[in-house]
């Protein structure tokens, strides 16, 4: 298979509606049992793609992009609309605005991986080429995993249903079981689906309890991601 670049690329700055802000992470299992407390949560696959939100008004697609720093990232929206798993529309009034993944799962990578390196640089470099024909063709899924603005529901986990039921791709989910056991269940779902995770996301189930606790720069206090091992 002939090697293709991701020479020409879209750099077009784009401001977020709403913050999307990174994770505060950790590789230290106790510190996960002090953090979650005695508090209801709610444990995530944390996949190993590119971060972006999806903007919705009144139903339709109107903006994609990468999360950069949170603040400013890159428009991607020409390649958004050609990827089966984001809807361009949804049966929804008002404002909604999704954060997600973009990932190639490892069944999908194996017809590139002779070219590239892993799924994770592979996913971030093709989501963000100016062909959107030749984007469509890198077999990417975008997975979603919070709900940054819309819905009025006080359990995040009513906000992944939510989302299931306008026919989002959403991370796979686990919860009413203790962390170390939700780790392994998430680490066999992760091989089931082909996902590329490199963690476990727990995040507080009561929304009004987890915006409480604010913010840093960097990330909100609602949820802290474990590490499976060091990032390069």
């Amino acid at each position: 298979m002939k090697k293709s670049t991701f020479c020409g690329l879209h750099h077009i700055h784009f401001e977020h509606p709403y913050k999307l802000l990174s994770l505060e992470k950790t590789k230290d299992i106790d510190e996960v049992a002090r953090f979650l407390g005695t508090k209801e949560f709610l444990a995530m696959s944390k996949l190993d793609g590119l971060t972006c939100g999806l903007r919705y008004i009144n139903g339709r697609l109107v903006s994609a992009a990468t999360r950069g720093n949170g603040i400013i990232g890159e428009n991607i929206l020409h390649n958004a609309r050609v990827l089966p798993s984001i809807p361009n529309t949804i049966p929804y009034k008002g404002e909604l605005f999704v954060g997600g993944e973009i990932v190639c799962t490892y069944a999908d990578f194996d017809d590139f991986a002779s070219d590239y390196k892993n799924p994770r640089n592979f996913a971030a470099g093709s989501i963000r080429l100016l062909d959107s024909n030749e984007c469509a063709k890198r077999k990417l899924t975008f997975v979603a995993w919070e709900v940054v603005k819309g819905f009025d529901h006080k359990l995040f986990i009513d906000n992944l249903r939510e989302l299931e039921k306008l026919c989002f791709t959403v991370t796979p989910w686990v919860t009413n079981l203790p962390y170390e056991n939700a780790i392994q269940v998430l680490q066999d779902l992760a091989q089931v689906n082909h996902y590329p995770i490199d963690g476990v996301v727990f995040k507080f189930e009561d929304i009004a309890y987890g915006k409480s606790l604010g913010e840093t720069t960097h990330h909100f206090k609602n949820a802290l991601a474990y590490k499976f091992f060091d990032e390069t």
